[in-house]
């Protein structure tokens, strides 16, 4: 009897000391895991996926990579920013990517700008009232990125500094300033009428200044497709409730016009927005060279999107050249 209850306490000692076992293991496994992806989640900042987009986007900057195969990818699209570096400011051996990363989610909204430099006497001014409207991620949605019209502001910086037009880009966080006055959305062009006339006080060089925002209907009108390239159509929006608001239409008609020299029926010319339930001035009494862009919508993927900046370049390099 004694030699049974012995044996029975051997196996309750033994059934113990395997669960105690088992419990340390499960732990350790899953802090090593969450550790894991932790430390790949930071590699993978916002920061550096930005940066993949501004670098590919860049026309001309960049060789086509001779690995193409190796990943399957297109090396000219944006959305090489999920696969690999090209930024020689970026340790690429600080960067993880695997096929089958499907744990952790990286979801843009706010960032700062990835490629800051000091920009002297800039002429051009852009910032975004509406800073997190979003376009579609369906080429990026390996990682749950949420391109949005920041993004598309800092690209469109890039592009324009590449053509020698001084450019810099509103980063102050909206959200963090209407917050901070305890203002609802509906206030974000106030917010912005301070972030505008802050900088035109600091840079009296400014000439034009563009709020880039992002229209809400449907892909098929906010879409076009020329030789199996596609664009992200735009629309200028004018307020009317200014005097001078005719300087502002003249402005928005002639880079309208040269816009559909380049690419035709990109651009669906200007909406006059005043009266009762309107804006009707949209910060654009503070400059004749005030201009407000829809570029593209919610359906729009950053490609499309870049495709059309690309675009809006160019055809305020002709305007500013023309003008000087």
């Amino acid at each position: 009897m004694k030699r049974f209850k012995a044996r029975k306490k051997r196996k309750f000692y033994l059934l113990k000391f395997c669960l105690i076992i088992g419990l340390i293991y499960i732990s350790f496994s899953y802090s090593f895991k969450f550790l894991y992806n932790k430390k790949i989640k930071d590699k993978i900042s916002n920061k550096v996926i930005i940066n993949y987009l501004l670098k590919t986007s860049s026309n001309n900057l960049i060789e086509t990579n001779k690995n193409n195969d190796l990943f399957n990818i297109n090396f000219n699209s944006s959305s090489l920013l999920l696969k690999t570096s090209m930024n020689n400011l970026i340790d690429d051996s600080a960067i993880v990517f695997e096929d089958n990363y499907d744990e952790e989610t990286i979801v843009t909204k706010y960032f700062e700008d990835p490629n800051k430099y000091n920009v002297k006497k800039p002429i051009i001014y852009l910032y975004n009232s509406h800073q997190l409207e979003e376009y579609s991620n369906s080429n990026v949605n390996m990682y749950d990125s949420s391109p949005n019209v920041l993004m598309a502001s800092y690209i469109l910086k890039e592009k324009l500094n590449d053509l020698n037009i001084p450019t810099i880009v509103e980063e102050t966080n909206i959200s963090e300033l209407l917050a901070i006055n305890n203002w609802q959305y509906s206030y974000s062009y106030k917010a912005s009428r301070l972030l505008i006339e802050d900088a035109l006080n600091k840079n009296d060089t400014i000439k034009y200044i563009i709020d880039i925002h992002r229209d809400s209907i449907p892909k098929n009108s906010t879409t076009l497709t020329i030789d199996n390239k596609s664009y992200a159509k735009i629309l200028f929006v004018v307020g009317t409730e200014h005097e001078n608001y005719e300087s502002n239409v003249e402005i928005a008609q002639k880079i309208s016009d040269i816009v559909n020299t380049k690419q035709p029926n990109l651009s669906k010319g200007i909406l006059k927005k005043g009266g009762n339930g309107n804006n009707g001035i949209y910060n654009q009494d503070l400059s004749s060279n005030a201009l407000l862009i829809e570029v593209g919508g919610p359906e729009n993927t950053i490609d499309e999107v870049t495709n059309t900046l690309t675009v809006i370049a160019n055809s305020l390099y002709d305007l500013i050249k023309d003008t000087k």
